[in-house]
């Protein structure tokens, strides 16, 4: 007697789809992540030194279908290291050290891709839609986008000093991701 097998049709997608999906090779040098702030006299911008960026882009496929990206506070610098010191003690650092974002799904407005996913800072998890523009050719890829932040909704006080000196709780977060993902 012949026995037959029978596999559930999304086995089979996922196995194909895990079987096909290939890792974004990040170039450093041409990827970056800012944080520009404003404040009511000392505007800055920090930058990231270091992250960790996992994301899959399928082979034929225009976007990428899972990312996530995460980093080290401490990695984050202002050029100022007084400040730098200051906002990881503001952040409650090293209890809450990291923050993470993880892509959900992609959403077409018009003519404009949207990243939706989850971001997590200071230990609060919030939904997040970034406006994305992503370019796949040959065999390099680009994801560039901004995301707008209210850190007050990540449980962070207002910064203030002299009563009338404070942080904006705005943060406007430029993002440039650059590499080698998998050819058409």
């Amino acid at each position: 007697m012949k026995r037959f097998f029978l596999f559930p049709v999304p086995a089979l997608l996922l196995a194909f789809n895990c079987a096909h999906a290939q890792t974004m090779s990040l170039d450093g040098k041409q990827s970056q992540i800012k944080v520009a702030v404003s404040a009511t006299i000392d505007s800055f911008t920090g930058q990231l030194e270091k992250y960790q960026a996992d994301i899959d882009w399928p082979r034929h496929a225009m976007l990428p279908d899972k990312a996530s990206v995460s980093f080290d506070f401490k990695d984050l610098k202002t050029g100022n290291p007084k400040r730098d010191q200051a906002m990881l003690t503001w952040l409650d650092y090293p209890s809450q050290p990291d923050c993470t974002f993880t892509l959900t799904d992609w959403e077409m407005v018009g003519t404009t891709n949207y990243a939706n996913g989850t971001i997590t800072i200071h230990g609060v998890k919030r939904k997040i839609a970034m406006p994305v523009t992503v370019g796949h050719n040959g065999t390099t890829g680009t994801i560039t986008g901004t995301a707008d932040l209210n850190y007050r909704d990540f449980n962070l006080p207002i910064i203030r000093k002299m009563l009338f000196l404070t942080v904006d709780p705005h943060l406007h977060v430029l993002f440039h991701l650059a590499g080698t993902v998998p050819a058409k």
